[in-house]
């Protein structure tokens, strides 16, 4: 078919035999860059003294002959693009000192021995993809092909054709499976019409694991394209978390076959509730940043690592670095790394972009890294408690990991006098003890900032999901001495110290003294209170 090509097409050389159809300024690592031309005519071409250039300057190629309708390519280092790619054996790879191609805007000009120009392209990469090669558009006509003047990113799977016929030129009957993609609990694969003809219903089969599901596409005129959805409940996924091989295809006999399949590793998600978003800061103090907590409630360690957190307005922030999430343990999805002076190093993964949770009221959606829905919440500041005075670095928390987190009731305020609970577990969650208790320790100690042992730390259990607390210091005749919370929210359990003096922050006399901790539900009316002793050494 190539020993026909034709060319249509206005250059200011209609007689030239030589045209530049694919060029690769941007390729991954280890593949250096080239340039490819086609031989249009119909007899083969002697390139003799010709010379490759870009905007700066210019490479002498070797003696070579191109048969008609033959490919040849020009680059730095033959043998690493044979390595790096497949290349037909057809295809002829000239080594040769290949002008660098800028990555951002260049020139390629095609001269012959006497400097005359045979073909030449400028590109500028922001209309293309970085990574993908940039093919000439055409079109086949009667098995000739119809070279045009528009430049267009590759759409191989392996991101170029390199000495092929370019995957932009349109063929007659070009059926292709353009994509396979997670969208929420389903699989969709599209299919377009990229030929000249209209293309009757077609068998399209997916394989998931050693699970394979078919489908008929509808009849598709050129342009067209039809997406087919699998539901996740229709394929035996036994509810883990698990990596599955996806392969698509079409069963066609069209003239492009090698875009008929579509092959991929996708990450599946567990059973609903068994990864889930425990807790969310949207309103960090200055100096914190946003961050949203992940509960793994399955049997295998979980890495958020490529785990995706989206907002409502579908801006997708990716974890980046390894998280190694144990089961039924805690991870932290965090906007950046000031998160590390509140969670273990190994329990907090940073997001690219940065995450950024409107803090009136958004949509937060969990995903695995193929894109599958895993959890969802809707976050408001209204769910916050309504005795909280201000909800600026105050969490979110939820009641059990277990309970559905698009239900509002799921959600509370952190009670934790940091105002939340990264990477532990939430301040709200814990088990009631009807009893309470309250300690201090170590006690006695001594009120001398000079001794190693300068203040106790005074903690409690209250039997309230959250309170409005007092905790104060009194001496045994019942004078006040000091105050170490006032109308303060907490939760369950918690703690303050206690350096050893007064309101007027002045040290007091060695001897007994007495701590009172003061709790009123913060749903009800209901009291509670407690009592310890705590003693002032030397």
């Amino acid at each position: 078919m190539r020993a026909f090509l034709f060319l249509f097409l206005l250059v200011s050389n209609a007689h030239s035999q030589i045209l530049i159809t694919e060029i690769h300024p941007t390729p991954a690592g280890g593949e250096p860059e080239w340039v490819e031309c086609v031989n249009i005519s119909t007899r083969s071409t002697h390139i003799d003294g010709w010379r490759i250039c870009d905007s700066r300057s210019c490479a002498e190629t070797p003696d070579v002959t191109v048969a008609a309708g033959g490919f040849v390519v020009f680059t730095r280092d033959a043998s690493a693009l044979r390595e790096a790619r497949w290349i037909p054996s057809t295809t002829i790879v000239v080594e040769t000192l290949l002008p660098s191609l800028n990555n951002s805007t260049d020139r390629v000009e095609v001269r012959d021995a006497d400097s005359a120009i045979i073909d030449s392209m400028s590109y500028d990469m922001r209309r293309y993809l970085r990574g993908r090669s940039v093919e000439r558009a055409g079109q086949e006509h009667r098995n000739a092909i119809e070279y045009g003047s528009g430049w267009t990113a590759c759409q191989s799977r392996d991101s170029a054709s390199c000495g092929r016929l370019n995957t932009v030129v349109v063929r007659e009957r070009d059926l292709r499976c353009a994509s396979v993609s997670a969208r929420d609990d389903l699989i969709a694969v599209e299919v377009v019409n990229q030929g000249r003809v209209r293309i009757d219903g077609t068998a399209i089969i997916a394989v998931v694991g050693d699970e394979r599901i078919q489908a008929l596409t509808l009849g598709l005129d050129p342009g067209m394209a039809w997406t087919w959805y699998v539901p996740l409940h229709s394929i035996r996924l036994h509810g883990q978390l698990r990596s599955k091989s996806v392969r698509a295809f079409l069963d066609i006999r069209d003239d492009r076959v090698e875009n008929d399949t579509v092959d991929l590793e996708m990450i599946f998600p567990p059973s609903r509730g068994t990864i889930t978003i425990n807790e969310v800061l949207a309103d960090p103090l200055p100096g914190a940043c946003e961050y949203v907590e992940v509960w793994n409630g399955t049997n295998d360690t979980l890495d958020l690592e490529g785990w995706i957190v989206e907002d409502e307005s579908h801006v997708q922030c990716i974890g980046i670095g390894q998280t190694r999430v144990p089961p039924l343990g805690y991870g932290v999805v965090a906007g950046d790394t000031s998160i590390r002076n509140r969670v273990n190093t190994d329990l907090w993964s940073a997001t690219k972009p940065r995450l950024q949770i409107n803090s009136t009221t958004d949509l937060i959606v969990l995903r695995t890294p193929s894109g599958f829905s895993v959890d969802s919440m809707r976050y408001t500041v209204k769910d916050h408690h309504d005795l909280l005075p201000a909800t600026k670095g105050i969490a979110l928390e939820k009641r059990s990991p277990l309970v559905r987190s698009l239900d509002p009731s799921a959600w509370t305020s952190s009670g934790d006098l940091s105002g939340g609970t990264p990477g532990r577990r939430n301040s709200v969650s814990v088990e009631p003890d009807t009893h309470g208790s309250l300690h201090a320790t170590p006690s006695p100690f001594s009120s001398d900032p000079s001794r190693r042992a300068s203040s106790s730390v005074i903690t409690w259990k209250q039997p309230f999901e959250q309170a409005i607390a007092r905790v104060s210091i009194y001496r045994p005749d019942g004078i006040l001495v000091a105050d170490l919370l006032n109308s303060v929210f907490i939760s369950r359990e918690g703690g303050v110290a206690w350096n050893g003096t007064d309101l007027r922050s002045q040290r007091v006399a060695p001897g007994p003294y007495v701590v009172l901790l003061e709790c009123v539900d913060a749903s009800s009316t209901a009291v509670y209170r407690d009592r310890c002793l705590i003693v002032v050494g030397e």
